[in-house]
């Protein structure tokens, strides 16, 4: 029996190997909604804008003219951006400016001119009512007919959207645009001036494509392939980015797993918005994967009072019960909470199978002051079950069978040996402070538990009958404890017409895990008469301890002048490991060290148009020793981007354009003089263009669309893939999606989405087949009751369909003897309640 045939499932770790202005305050008098309840966000002002940072407190005199820049989009928005720019408060009702939309202005007011400039032709007035707090109101009428004030009865409901800055702190809907990004220079940061790609999926896209996973969530994304272990592997964010593996940060902290089966995993109904920083990012992450980070954001504590029930049902025995609740704690909202939950039950698309999960994630904030702020985080999520870590065979799959092709939801385990248990506890902070108005400091932290059990039988290759299934099993159970720290300081200064914008930190990153495993061997399987409930022996089991310290010193430096944009950044990393195996009484330490920089360079026309270049790297420790016993290097990445971003004046709209070139070193492989060990001459490449759009074309329509291309190869190996094609990455995707609402008219309260994805051909692992291209089409319905009867506002029904088609195929032929079959249709019907 060969060894590759006797190898184990892959671990998730193994597997990818393969394959600042503060916002002005907005008060709205919503329907039961106090109209004095003021909120107010922490959120920079479109960089090249305006230098330095405003406190909210120091109010502008409405005498005094600056240059401001307001893009167009809802005015709502507009008036908030503005307010934001100018360090002033504005006041209104919501309902007021519902469904209107702004072109922005350009050039120099006072604050009172621009409001004025702003609210033109609306109907709608400005006044200070005192200093720096400006009301807007219904212009006074000269004649009925000059001005119409919509009863409040008749009014489309008001959708108010708690997504979260980088502190936390309440915003206006943003649909899928977003401007600034907290994970690509860790400040909240200006996407038009950041010279790399980084793609934000929002809270409203999420909610409306009904996204239940964070593969779900970025299947729209540009240069993500999602799902490449298909529907089997629901436990897992199995992914990749630019045709690598990419790393999960939850709020700008890295979710640390001991490099086997032991890998945390967040509900995507806990997130406000998911953001993809693409490539090398070590400059600032430390120990990265070479795609880059998907850092999920949480939902924090609102100013505005918050209140959420829903329920859900769906095809597989689905169902599911969510609740969301958050506001203020005292009249001055210095004390803010939160409370977020779910439960799901539902069955496996692999037969056998099922999902669990209950989770729930509390929050809180005390803001003492305006210029400081301290969210406490907690979460418990408990998965008690989920579907097959498994796979399929090659033939009846993506290949031919004398049988006929496999069921998709074919089973290569054992339902009576089979199981997958995972606790997750953690508590964080993240702290900030102003210390003036142009320097911050801020310490986010997190301590995370994580305790599993894993127990498998696996297929392992068909023989030569073409129907008995040779298996193996295999089991794990898991402690695993993380400390993550990052400490920094953020300044803006100027040295003469250069405006810096520096950031400084120190960051930590301790895993401490036991983790027993162990193999064994497994009666065969008749792919055509299968028994799942087979004696499976027992196997004995390692038991390693590992533990891992990682400290990183960095700096950055955002440098302006004009509409140029240069940032450089630099950092060291200090690692070391331990690995201990108990079973046997041996002990390997291993350190590392790495110097890691960053370059980029952008032009920010005032058009919008932004072309930028830039440069980066990642380093990544690797375990264990060579032939001659030399402990092994980092695994080393760069990357080189060109690109250019566009954020049109007349449209709240972002699109981009890049081309990418990403290299791995260091790759181990094995050694072709002593093929028991391991040498790190492997090298491999992936390069390619990546097309991106994001709108809220009206306060109706949103848009998102992308365009993928993707030349990824092995560009050293010695085990025979040396020029061929990493396998699961596809050399084109694309994908489009709309969702409308109807404010207005009958049909006033319903609105409708629905998006096409393509994924071209992939290779196999070892290219000696390609899978077939595929389309799938999702959809989705949903009606606000409150247009049918008052009684009913704020009550919300909806159904959506992924694999609206139910399209079979294979999302991926990962290894040699496995592939995946893609998710079928999903369909799901639910109500939400918001109070």
């Amino acid at each position: 029996m060969s060894h590759r045939r006797h190898r184990k499932t892959l671990s998730p770790f193994l597997h990818k190997r393969l394959v600042s202005a503060p916002l002005g305050a907005i008060v709205l008098g919503l329907r039961g909604v106090p109209a004095a309840l003021v909120f107010a966000g922490l959120a920079a002002a479109p960089a090249g804008y305006a230098a330095g940072v405003a406190d909210v407190a120091a109010s502008t005199p409405a005498s005094a003219q600056k240059t401001y820049a307001v893009p167009a989009g809802s005015l709502g928005g507009a008036l908030a951006e503005f307010a934001s720019q100018a360090g002033v408060t504005v006041q209104l009702d919501s309902r007021l400016v519902d469904g209107m939309r702004s072109q922005g202005i350009k050039g120099s007011f006072t604050p009172r001119e621009g409001f004025s400039t702003l609210l033109s032709g609306t109907g709608l007035e400005i006044v200070e009512s005192s200093p720096g707090i400006f009301l807007v109101r219904p212009a006074p009428a000269r004649s009925s007919a000059d001005v119409v004030v919509p009863d409040a009865s008749t009014l489309p409901a008001v959708k108010v959207s708690a997504n979260a800055g980088k502190d936390g702190a309440d915003s206006l809907p943003v649909g899928y645009v977003a401007t600034h990004s907290s994970s690509a220079l860790k400040s909240d940061a200006s996407i038009l001036e950041t010279p790399v790609s980084v793609s934000v999926v929002t809270r409203d896209q999420m909610t409306q494509q009904n996204a239940q996973t964070l593969n779900a969530a970025v299947r729209y994304t540009s240069g993500v392939t999602p799902e490449t272990r298909g529907g089997v592997a629901t436990r897992y964010d199995l992914l990749t980015v630019r045709g690598f593996d990419a790393d999960t940060y939850w709020n700008g902290l890295k979710l640390l797993g001991n490099g086997q089966y032991a890998v945390p995993q967040m509900d995507t109904y806990l997130m406000d918005r998911i953001e993809v920083l693409k490539g090398p990012v070590s400059v600032l992450y430390g120990q990265a994967a070479a795609g880059g980070v998907l850092d999920q954001e949480s939902k924090m504590p609102t100013r505005v009072p918050l209140h959420e029930l829903g329920v859900e049902f769906g095809n597989y025995g689905h169902k599911q019960a969510t609740f969301d609740f958050s506001g203020p704690l005292d009249a001055d909202s210095r004390y803010l909470y939160r409370l977020t939950g779910i439960a799901r039950a539902e069955d496996g698309q692999v037969n056998t199978t099922r999902n669990e999960r209950i989770a729930i994630a509390p929050s809180f904030t005390w803001r003492p002051d305006d210029k400081t702020s301290l969210t406490l985080m907690a979460l418990y999520q408990r998965d008690p079950r989920s579907t097959s870590y498994g796979s399929v065979p090659p033939q009846g799959s993506s290949l031919p069978s004398p049988f006929g092709p496999l069921p998709s939801d074919f089973y290569d385990g054992d339902a009576g040996f089979e199981r997958f248990s995972r606790t997750q506890e953690s508590v964080g902070y993240k702290f900030e402070r102003k210390l003036d108005p142009n320097w911050t400091v801020r310490s986010n932290g997190r301590y995370f538990h994580l305790g599993q059990d894993y127990a498998s039988v696996y297929g392992s290759g068909l023989e030569a009958d073409n129907r008995t299934l040779d298996r193996y099993s295999i089991g794990s159970t898991d402690q695993l404890n993380t400390i993550a720290l990052d400490n920094q300081i953020e300044g803006k200064f100027s040295t003469g017409s250069l405006k810096h914008t520096v950031l400084a930190g120190f960051d930590y990153q301790h895993v401490a895990g036991t983790s027993a495993l162990g193999y064994g061997s497994a009666p065969a399987l008749d792919i055509l008469a299968p028994d799942y409930y087979q004696a499976i022996p027992d196997f004995a089991r390692t038991v390693t301890q590992i533990r891992n310290n990682q400290y990183g010193l960095y700096a950055q430096d955002q440098m302006r002048m004009g509409h140029v944009v240069l940032t450089l950044g630099a950092r060291e990393d200090w690692s070391n490991t331990s690995t201990r195996d108990v079973t046997d009484n041996t002990l390997i330490k291993q350190s590392a060290r790495a110097f890691t920089k960053r370059a980029g360079l952008s032009y920010v026309f005032d058009s919008g148009i932004a072309p930028y270049a830039s440069y980066t790297e990642s380093f990544s420790p690797q375990i264990g020793t060579d032939a001659g016993g030399k402990p092994f290097d980092p695994e080393r990445a760069r990357q080189y981007e060109i690109g250019v971003k566009f954020q049109p004046a007349n449209y709240d709209a972002l699109l981009t354009l890049a081309l990418f070139d990403v290299k791995r070193k260091n790759l181990l492989t094995p050694d072709g003089n002593n093929p028991n060990f391991q040498s790190q001459v492997g090298e491999s490449r992936s390069r390619g263009v990546e097309i991106e759009a994001k709108a809220n074309l009206t306060d109706s329509l949103n848009l998102t669309a992308s365009y993928t291309y993707i030349d990824a190869k092995y560009l050293k190996d010695n085990s025979g893939l040396e020029g061929k094609h990493l396998a699961s990455v596809p050399a084109n995707q694309a994908s489009a999606w709309a969702y409308y609402t109807q404010h207005r008219g009958p049909f006033a309260g319903l609105s409708a989405g629905a998006g096409v994805r393509y994924t071209g051909q992939t290779y196999s692992y070892d290219n000696d087949y390609k899978l077939s291209s595929f389309v799938l089409v999702d959809a989705t319905l949903r009606y606000d009751l409150g247009h049918i009867a008052p009684r009913l506002k704020g009550s919300e029904i909806y159904v959506n369909a992924q694999n609206l088609l139910n399209k079979r195929y294979v999302a991926s032929c990962y290894y040699t003897t496995w592939c995946a079959f893609g998710y079928g249709r999903q369909v799901f019907a639910g109500a939400n309640y918001r109070w």
